[in-house]
């Protein structure tokens, strides 16, 4: 197989857009062209190359052992020059742009806010869409370009994610101040034996670090419901008279609740600001990055 040269940029979003789709007029759709341009481009990519990378069976399109050898190097050529692009542009400073950062929910909730707004008061050309995301979607998103900096939890899931820890923070355990736990000034982890507990659901890193320390623990405690809401999470608490358990980062203090420390073990959730391993680092995510950094610093460890 001998490469010619010429292959062009838009033939290499038009050969991702249907190896994505698996079809041409959902490719054509997406790309606004039409499908006859469409084919015209991968037809002249094909003669280049040298070899097919689709097979066209019928009304059934799937990539072929050349297209799917050739598609990570498409993927990564583009990026690359998405890359370079965003380089150039950032030489007139941080005076317009977008930052496009995703967050797990305690973050959004009681930590983000400050932050951001200190950035948009140094930055204010800079525009900031925050995505409340599960862990292993900001992840995804940062490895497929669609997020510049992820903030969440360790261990990371993807090989592609380079994690900086920034906080690390205790798991406690909230009840109604009539619980029969709450005059206790700690809990031992085996006493959740049985207690009613409303927690995250299974896609969030803090259920499934909560699920390990009470599977090590020995501990079967009762899941009475799940949900992907704090509010939810705490208001149940509050009402029902069952507990809950949440980073103490989110927790703020309530009329009415009880927050109790666990001890034997000590649970704790480390926090690290999330980056793609082979994307540009954008100076609006630096700069961002940088502030997450000053905030928490004197907070790690925090046990």
């Amino acid at each position: 197989m001998k490469l010619r040269p010429g292959i062009k940029y838009r033939q290499l979003q038009y050969f991702l857009a249907v190896a994505d789709t698996l079809h041409f007029s959902k490719a054509a759709e997406r790309l606004f062209v039409t499908q006859p341009t469409l084919s015209h481009q991968l037809a002249e990519l094909e003669a280049q190359i040298g070899a097919p990378l689709f097979d066209r069976t019928g009304k059934n399109v799937r990539l072929t052992q050349a297209g799917e050898i050739f598609r990570p190097y498409a993927k990564r050529s583009l990026d690359e020059i998405e890359a370079g692009a965003n380089a150039l542009a950032e030489l007139e400073g941080l005076q317009r742009g977008e930052l496009r950062i995703g967050v797990t929910q305690s973050f959004v909730r009681r930590l983000m806010p400050p932050i951001i707004s200190e950035f948009l008061q140094r930055h204010p050309a800079i525009h900031l869409r925050v995505s409340d995301l599960p862990a292993i979607q900001i992840e995804r998103q940062l490895s497929e370009g669609l997020l510049d900096l992820g903030i969440a939890f360790a261990p990371s899931v993807l090989e592609d994610t380079v994690l900086e820890p920034i906080l690390e923070d205790r798991l406690l355990l909230v009840v109604r101040d009539d619980h029969p736990l709450a005059g206790k000034p700690q809990v031992r982890m085996a006493e959740l034996e049985g207690v009613a507990l409303v927690l995250l659901s299974r896609d969030y890193s803090t259920r499934q670090l909560v699920d390990a320390y009470l599977e090590n623990a020995g501990v079967k405690a009762f899941i009475s419901c799940e949900t992907n809401t704090i509010e939810l999470m705490l208001g149940m608490a509050l009402a029902s008279g069952v507990g809950t358990i949440l980073p103490e980062s989110a927790i703020q203090k309530t009329e009415g609740a009880c927050i109790l420390p666990i001890v034997d073990p000590v649970p704790v959730r480390t926090s690290a600001l999330m980056w793609s391993r082979h994307k540009y680092r954008t100076l609006a995510a630096t700069a961002f990055a940088a502030l997450v950094r000053d905030r928490f610093a004197a907070r790690l460890p925090a046990i």
